[in-house]
């Protein structure tokens, strides 16, 4: 029987797929990982991540399973609804960020009984609001309004609202750990706002205009100070992260930054923090998970960033066209998007090498070693996408783009060690 590394394209596709769904529950959600903490070195993984379930999710749309992650969102829904007087109280009176954990959205849940796993967690994290309004209000901009009820639309105005009252301030972020202001979860937020104001920030992504503003309508004065935030914090994370890789969500999936910001982020990143196996979430970052001890020096490479890294080069080869800060467009020639193209494909191909032979994607390597996190669900979707996106835009452009055969047809993988 032939290994993950030994198909075609198409091919280890599907196994990543098949991977993806054995994390998928019968509610519509995605554990976080299979792994489930028997052995009693750490914590469990085979619970809902509210922000997981939502990128893992993600790969259904990039495989045209639509039904299935509209099924996701719903469950994301009936996630918020649970929580929803805790929403409500909080876009009211701001609870303490450090101190009234209790009070806010819960970042993990039971995946049945959707309970909270625990308070003593920083709770308020802004980037899953943002992806949360981002993806409501693209898929009912693409024709899935219909799915979602009355009582939903009152949600994300309480969520809207939630937003308004804790401001752009301080929040635990991507990575759970702070509080401090963070530029992805600014971004996240103006992305999701952006979505449903009505000056059509995104209308270029969309075949013809569905207005949705008047459902959950966004005022000027809420943009204008995301936009001042997030300018505030770049290109830095945070006043501690002068680089993180939670920074390649202002590229993908939010576009909300200018062409010059983009190739900055990038820079920083690939100059700073991507590693042979995957991509170190930021300078001098400690965690490694449980069982692994990293050597001096070694901090732990995700190859989530390299599927990332792909993606958003991909994106920029896919448009010709971005835009400067000023909202001006500036245009990509054959050869910028060609080149784009190779540095996606480079991405791509360090990332499925870092794969094991099952086709899973570590949650991350210390040392030459996997973790228990094996696989990590948004990460597995993440190469979904990287790969679906590549296929596209040589189906669209045969004669620019071209996958190099070791893609097409197999991965050389050097000699790895993989800890299940």
């Amino acid at each position: 029987m032939k290994t993950f590394h030994e198909l075609t394209l198409e091919e280890r596709i599907n196994v990543s797929h098949q991977q993806l769904e054995r994390m998928r529950r019968p509610n519509g959600g995605y554990i976080a990982s299979p792994y489930n903490a028997e052995d009693g070195s750490g914590d469990a993984y085979n619970v809902f991540w509210i922000r997981d379930i939502m990128f893992a999710t993600y790969a259904n749309e990039y495989l045209g399973c639509f039904d299935k992650m509209v099924e996701s969102f719903r469950l994301v829904l009936d996630i918020f609804k649970r929580y929803h007087d805790r929403i409500i109280q909080a876009s009211i009176i701001k609870p303490d960020v450090r101190h009234q954990t209790g009070q806010f959205l819960p970042a993990r849940v039971h995946p049945t009984t959707l309970d909270t796993i625990t308070d003593a967690w920083g709770h308020h994290q802004l980037d899953v609001y943002g992806l949360f309004m981002y993806k409501m209000g693209d898929l009912m901009k693409k024709g899935y309004g219909f799915r979602f009820r009355q009582e939903d639309l009152y949600l994300i105005s309480h969520i809207r609202n939630y937003i308004f009252n804790m401001g752009f301030e301080a929040d635990y972020g991507m990575w759970e750990e702070g509080p401090e202001e963070h530029a992805s979860s600014f971004g996240a937020v103006l992305g999701g706002l952006m979505m449903w104001f009505d000056q059509g920030f995104y209308d270029y992504k969309y075949r013809q205009r569905v207005g949705i503003s008047h459902y959950v309508p966004v005022s000027e004065r809420m943009i204008a100070d995301g936009t001042k935030a997030l300018a505030r914090v770049l290109p830095r994370e945070s006043q501690s992260r002068p680089y993180d890789m939670a920074q390649l969500s202002l590229i993908w999936p939010y576009n909300i930054v200018d062409f010059h910001t983009k190739k900055t982020l990038l820079h920083n990143i690939e100059t700073h923090l991507v590693g042979e196996r995957g991509v170190r979430r930021y300078p001098n970052d400690v965690y490694c998970g449980k069982g692994l001890v990293p050597g001096e020096g070694v901090t732990a490479e995700w190859p989530l960033g390299l599927a990332w890294l792909a993606i958003c080069y991909a994106k920029l080869a896919e448009h010709g066209r971005d835009f400067d800060r000023a909202q001006n467009t500036i245009q990509l020639d054959w050869e910028e998007r060609r080149a784009y193209f190779g540095k996606a494909v480079r991405y791509f191909k360090m990332l499925e090498k870092s794969m094991t032979p099952e086709g899973a994607v570590p949650e991350m390597y210390v040392g030459g070693v996997t973790g228990h996190n094996t696989p990590l669900a948004w990460a597995q979707s993440f190469h979904i996408i990287s790969g679906q996106m590549l296929t596209n835009l040589c189906a669209a452009h045969p004669k620019e783009f071209k996958l190099p055969p070791e893609v097409r047809l197999r991965v050389d993988v050097p000699s790895l060690i993989y800890v299940q």
